[in-house]
């Protein structure tokens, strides 16, 4: 009797994992290449409707860069022929397993992909704008201000440049952004989880935690 329920549990969680709704967008944290190091290789986005997988890897959106079917723990290219792997870790987690090279060796890509979600919030756009956040890491202060140069004057001259750095504030959706940018170019966004006029709370880092949270500079 107790064998009979405890497979039907298993096959409930089974089922529940697998059957599950992945529909929706999915951003890239990280891809570990085996060897101990995780790296970030720029913005990457996966949009599942039901089998089809399309892949952007530019914040606008406008091209997709390739559509890959899901069959059964493998995609598919348009030829119908293997490419790749994929893991159902959880509701909110992908892996996506990628066979290549590393240093001249064998390896396997491991891409973990988080479910992106809407940023909770009762601001605008441009209510986030205004605000300072301060964020406190290993004893280091950051702060996150947006629409500005975070270089000054002295420092734009030494290295002849006309920008530095850039905080700006951006959206997919309903869900909000906090894109980085160097010497003009783009180098990650991040969604934010929740944000207020007292908190900004980031998720899925990437090459680094799960969430930061920075508070309202006073």
């Amino acid at each position: 009797m107790r064998a009979g329920i405890l497979f039907i549990l298993l096959t409930m969680i089974f089922n529940s994992v697998n059957g599950q709704d992945l529909n929706g967008k999915w951003i890239l944290k990280q891809i570990d290449s085996g060897n101990g190091k995780k790296g970030y290789p720029g913005f990457q986005l996966l949009e599942i409707n039901n089998d089809n997988v399309d892949i952007y890897t530019d914040f606008s959106l406008k091209e997709i860069v390739s559509t890959l079917t899901m069959d059964n723990g493998d995609l598919l290219n348009y030829n119908n022929e293997k490419t790749s792997k994929y893991e159902i870790v959880n509701e909110n987690h992908l892996k996506w397993f990628i066979d290549g090279k590393a240093n001249d060796k064998a390896a396997v890509f491991e891409c973990d992909f988080y479910r992106l979600e809407p940023t909770i919030t009762t601001l605008k756009k441009e209510d986030i704008e205004k605000l300072t956040f301060v964020v406190v890491e290993n004893e280091r202060e950051s702060e996150f201000s947006f629409n500005k140069e975070l270089w000054d004057k002295e420092t734009l001259e030494l290295f002849k440049r006309k920008e530095g750095e850039k905080k700006i504030i951006e959206k997919i959706e309903s869900t909000f952004f906090v894109s980085m940018f160097y010497n003009g170019k783009r180098i990650g966004s991040i969604p934010i989880k929740e944000v207020s006029t007292e908190l900004l709370k980031l998720y899925a880092i990437p090459d680094g935690p799960m969430e930061i949270i920075a508070y309202r500079k006073k």
